[in-house]
């Protein structure tokens, strides 16, 4: 058992050998920074400031540049303690930071389009469940966990809406579609989790927002949320399919558009039903031609992590969009 400190909030915790120190803070309630959990965005990164940790060289390559590994810095989803350590993470807030809770919630709809469902769960009504939007929860199962972005705004937190894709033998999903999950089931959920949610401190600047995907939960939560905020605020949605059947929440994203005045969509479609006439390719290839100087404007990406980091990449070297305006959530497959 190693004991984590983290700087500069002085936050304290226990990780077992065999778990991250990542993964020991969430099971206490610990809300660090991070997103996917798997090496990709970056969100988790941290600096050594003393003790031994071993990080395991699961994560991508471009994370971490050399500098930042010869400074101590380290992704705490891929790195383990060896004894007590200290770590610098600026970025957490400490006892400002949401509380994480675990909480039972009963079913109060599946609604299945295709090989997707929208889940609807109620919440216990005391005391308020409170989260930004972008967020997500985990749902605890007997054999383990699965991770949904929260798909609805703070303001209605009585009930939260996740977007769950079918996966074939997955731990979670087929019980929505076969009727073992259903309407009035009690499950438990934990959360807020996440560092991927709308920036307050930017509220001046326009937006991107881009998805693949069931990326498009977290998204719905922004705009719901600037619907109820700031419905004035300059929008840009781009959401990209394989198929039109991939749009699986259109009508409400209609709704949504109708109360943002200043919002345009753009959906992308990878491999176009026969008579389509939007957008097709990629999504990095329409935004580097809708908009040449990115340089005052925010870009929350949520999706495949392919989309992520295409759109990172081509977005800060070809659109001059800031580094620390690009946020993301890459979305890994779990069965």
């Amino acid at each position: 058992m190693s004991q984590i400190t983290v700087s500069p909030s002085q936050t304290q915790f226990a990780a077992e050998d065999s778990e991250t120190i990542l993964s020991a803070a969430i099971r206490q309630g610990i809300n660090l920074p991070h997103s996917c959990q798997s090496g990709v965005c970056g969100s988790c990164a941290a600096t050594v400031v003393s003790g031994d940790v071993v990080q395991s060289a699961e994560y991508d390559d471009y994370v971490l540049t050399e500098e930042e590994i010869a400074a101590g810095t380290v992704l705490l989803c891929c790195t383990q303690a060896r004894g007590d350590v200290v770590i610098e993470m600026p970025s957490y807030a400490g006892h400002k930071a949401l509380t994480v809770r675990t909480l039972p919630a009963r079913i109060a709809d599946i609604e299945t389009r295709g090989d997707m469902a929208v889940l609807t769960i109620a919440l216990p009504k005391a005391p308020p469940f409170v989260f930004h939007s972008g967020q997500y929860m985990e749902i605890l199962l007997k054999d383990g966990s699965r991770s949904y972005s929260i798909a609805n705004a703070p303001h209605e937190s009585g009930t939260l809406e996740f977007h769950v894709r079918l996966r074939e033998g997955g731990l979670f999903s087929p019980q929505l579609f076969d009727g073992r999950l259903k309407k009035g089931s009690i499950i438990r959920v934990r959360g807020p989790l996440g560092s991927f949610y709308l920036n307050e401190d930017g509220a001046h600047k326009p937006l991107l927002l881009l998805a693949t995907g069931t990326g498009f939960a977290p998204i719905k939560s922004i705009l719901q949320h600037l619907a109820h905020t700031q419905p004035n605020r300059r929008v840009h949605i781009y959401h990209g399919a394989r198929t039109a059947a991939g749009l699986y929440d259109e009508a409400a994203l209609q709704q949504l558009l109708a109360q943002l005045p200043n919002a345009r969509y753009t959906p992308v479609l990878s491999n176009p039903d026969e008579g389509w006439t939007g957008a097709t390719g990629r999504i990095t290839e329409h935004i580097l031609n809708d908009y040449k100087d990115l340089s005052d404007y925010e870009v929350y990406a949520c999706g495949s992590t392919g989309m992520v980091l295409d759109c990172k990449t081509a977005l800060t070297t070809q659109a001059k969009l800031p580094t620390n305006a690009y946020f993301s959530d890459a979305f890994t497959a779990h069965v």
